[in-house]
């Protein structure tokens, strides 16, 4: 005698047909998908002050510019890792008691702003995709990148991860960004498809070198050579 419930093969069919329409709304057009980006090192620790960002692969259109602030403060620049995008506007307030000369010979950006106190008269925009690197003329130890993207899917990483909300599904690519990245950066393909993923991302770090006080920074002494040769 068969003594099987007829109500097992009903539900065990409903349960399937709802699994299959979870999976598929995973991926449904239109729907906001998140990727988390944990950023370590060789020794799998954390990497703070890193940028992480996404290129979508179809392409994506600008956000409107924005400014922003790099401050100088007890003769530092504040922060001294900066992510924008192309076309968005810098202001390099100085509120230090002594005046500071700030410059940049990065391909990406080059400019000057010299001796000055307080805030400039018009902040600078970076219409070029890029590294680049900030000095101070008069103190040589000050030193700032600001890395120049055309996505605007960027963040600063300060604690090692990153979760992007809001994305479309689809293709992009990954890359991390750090000031002392060995080589290049390297691009990884990331397919979004379902709710939330998470990617770990490892980049090759040069250890931090030595302080040497009576050594100026490379870009210090360039500076120096380009001023000494002006007649």
């Amino acid at each position: 005698m068969n003594c099987k419930p007829t109500w097992i093969r009903p539900v065990a069919r409903h349960a399937a047909s709802a699994l299959a329409a979870l999976l598929l709304s995973l991926a449904r057009p239109g729907q906001a998908l998140e990727l988390t980006v944990h950023v370590r090192d060789g020794t799998g620790q954390p990497v703070e002050r890193a940028v992480v960002a996404l290129h979508p692969v179809a392409g994506a259109p600008p956000a409107a510019a924005r400014e922003w602030l790099v401050d100088q403060v007890d003769k530092r620049f504040v922060p001294a890792l900066l992510a924008i995008q192309v076309g968005d506007r810098v202001n390099f307030p100085n509120s230090d008691n002594i005046r500071h000369h700030v410059y940049s010979f990065s391909p990406a950006k080059t400019f000057e702003l010299p001796l000055y106190h307080g805030i400039p008269a018009a902040p600078v925009t970076f219409e070029r995709a890029g590294k680049v690197v900030l000095g101070c003329n008069i103190h040589d130890r000050m030193a700032a990148h600001i890395y120049v993207l055309d996505t605007p899917w960027f963040a600063v990483v300060e604690n090692g991860s990153h979760r992007f909300d809001g994305l479309a599904p689809g293709d992009y690519e990954a890359e991390v960004l750090h000031p002392a990245q060995a080589e290049a950066a390297q691009r990884t393909l990331v397919h979004l498809a379902a709710a939330t993923e998470v990617l770990t991302m490892t980049p090759t770090l040069q250890p931090p070198r030595p302080v040497d006080d009576t050594a100026l920074s490379p870009l210090a002494r360039k500076f120096k050579a380009l001023r000494d040769a002006r007649p």
